[in-house]
């Protein structure tokens, strides 16, 4: 009895995936981040120091910022948290509600991670 030539690719495939041969390529997490950043965020946030700031603040040097947060965080932990919950700490100016607080229903957890990891080289 032998196997079609369907048959042979199916039973490669199966072994490929059990093996874990058919994983995502591993991405560089800033690249995608930057990635994120420009479908999910330059919407509304430029990188300009001086604006555009159509609705929400400048992000220009955002990563020395979350350094210097006063809340005992890490400026990872720091950008994270203002990602996912954005009314935590409302930029004075701005008015909170006006950044959408889904984000982490949205993203993917290594989706978050690499829009932190993009943040981070905003200094």
């Amino acid at each position: 009895m032998s196997l079609g030539r369907g048959m042979v690719w199916l039973v490669f495939l199966v072994s490929l995936v059990a093996c874990g041969g058919a994983q995502r390529p591993s991405v560089d997490p800033v690249l995608e981040g930057e990635r994120l950043f420009r479908i999910w965020c330059i919407g509304c946030h430029s990188l300009e120091p001086d604006g555009p700031t159509a609705l929400g603040p400048s992000l220009a040097g955002i990563a020395t910022r979350a350094a210097k947060n006063d809340e005992g965080l890490t400026a990872a932990e720091w950008l994270y948290r203002e990602t996912v919950n954005p009314n935590a700490v409302v930029t004075p100016g701005y008015s909170p509600g006006l950044m959408p607080s889904d984000y982490e229903r949205a993203l993917r957890p290594d989706q978050l991670e690499a829009l932190v990891a993009y943040m981070l080289t905003l200094e």
